[in-house]
């Protein structure tokens, strides 16, 4: 079992008014908080044997804050929409890759506990999807076993993977985690989160 991640920071976050992916969270800038929680240290966090930041708007300011060990990949078109940017990102894993773990730079309550129990679940259960539940729906962070890369990377437009999840509800796993609902769209969100 071979799973890497895809750690979406790809868009332009225009209601932030800002790079968002850069403010501060503890210290750090938002994309490095997220991107430590499924690290331990230098290394990946056991269950993960790669993974990659998939940048777009603002990516050469962006890579600079990154670890040197942690790969990136920019997606050009990335005004084409999330779908099209997780699309992308699929055609650029690696042969062997049996499963994807999709998250996202913003979901800045995540933990590594968290992460650690999708990764546990997946090796379960290695031909389901392993899906977050949260604000009564299903989205990332998710893992998808390669079954589904081909649907993966049709995705076009700014519909991500969600619309896979509703098709196969009846086939994934859920783990209720309400965290995942707390995801930073504009300056109010960070004050929020920051004052909490």
């Amino acid at each position: 079992m071979k799973t890497e991640l895809l750690m979406l920071a790809a868009g332009q976050s225009k209601r932030f008014g800002g790079i968002k992916q850069l403010a501060d969270i503890g210290g750090q800038p938002m994309i490095c908080h997220c991107l430590s929680q499924y690290r331990r240290g230098e290394k990946w966090l056991n269950g993960i044997s790669n993974g990659c930041v998939v940048l777009g708007s603002n990516a050469a300011l962006i890579t600079q804050v990154l670890p040197n060990n942690v790969n990136k990949y920019v997606v050009d078109l990335w005004l084409n929409g999330m779908g099209y940017v997780l699309a992308q990102s699929i055609h650029n894993v690696a042969v062997d890759t049996s499963h994807v773990l999709i998250g996202l730079a913003d979901q800045v309550a995540i933990s590594q506990s968290m992460i650690s129990h999708l990764l546990d679940e997946s090796k379960n259960h290695q031909g389901q999807i392993i899906a977050a539940q949260y604000n009564g729906g299903l989205g990332a962070p998710v893992i998808f076993p390669k079954d589904y890369f081909c649907e993966l990377r049709q995705l076009t437009g700014d519909k991500g993977a969600k619309v896979l999840l509703k098709q196969y509800s009846q086939k994934l796993i859920s783990l209720t985690m309400p965290e995942a609902a707390l995801d930073v769209d504009t300056p109010e969100d960070l004050k929020l989160l920051l004052s909490g």
